[in-house]
């Protein structure tokens, strides 16, 4: 007895075209991909983007690239002030970019999300310096969200938003 082998041609035939029609999606016709961190205001995104940029710049002239070993006695109080400057330019910077509220309920709520993440991670800076003020030289230690640190988050949102200057400060990397 013969089987017949017309059904396995037709069978791997269905199966090879089902994988090039997948392949072929896949590859030219791929679902939208909207960022769901993304607001729609693109207008509050520039005005955003624009107070970053400028709280930046005030930022950098805080710069003190001093090593910590040849400052003196007072190395980590004289570290912790300038951070607290840093800092206070930074909240400024969040209030001023939060402070508009946008038409959408929906757009709204993502800055709010995102301004209470920031805001999370402003105050851990704060609690670090009153750590350095104790002499401890400890590294900057931030706040987790969902498992992730809160500045991939910030981050995440900013570039959603097409703001990269208002992602989350790297002065304290280790």
């Amino acid at each position: 007895m013969s089987i017949s082998r017309q059904p396995v041609k037709v069978l791997l035939t269905v199966i090879s075209l089902g994988i090039a029609v997948f392949w072929i999606w896949a590859l030219f016709f791929p679902p939208s991909r909207d960022n769901v961190a993304a607001v729609d205001d693109t207008t509050w995104s520039i005005r955003a983007n624009a107070v970053c940029q400028e709280a930046n710049l005030q930022r950098d002239t805080l710069v003190d690239l001093r090593r910590i070993n040849t400052v003196g006695p007072n190395a980590l109080s004289e570290r912790a002030d300038i951070i607290d400057e840093a800092t206070a330019i930074i909240q400024k910077m969040l209030d001023d970019v939060t402070s508009q509220q946008l038409a959408s309920l929906q757009d709204q709520r993502l800055v709010d999300t995102w301004r209470d993440i920031f805001q999370d991670w402003i105050n851990g800076r704060i609690t670090y310096t009153a750590i350095l003020r104790t002499g401890e030289n400890a590294p900057f230690a931030e706040s987790m969200v969902k498992g992730s640190p809160a500045s991939t988050l910030i981050d995440y949102f900013a570039q959603a938003n097409r703001m990269k200057s208002c992602s989350a400060p790297k002065d304290l990397a280790v």
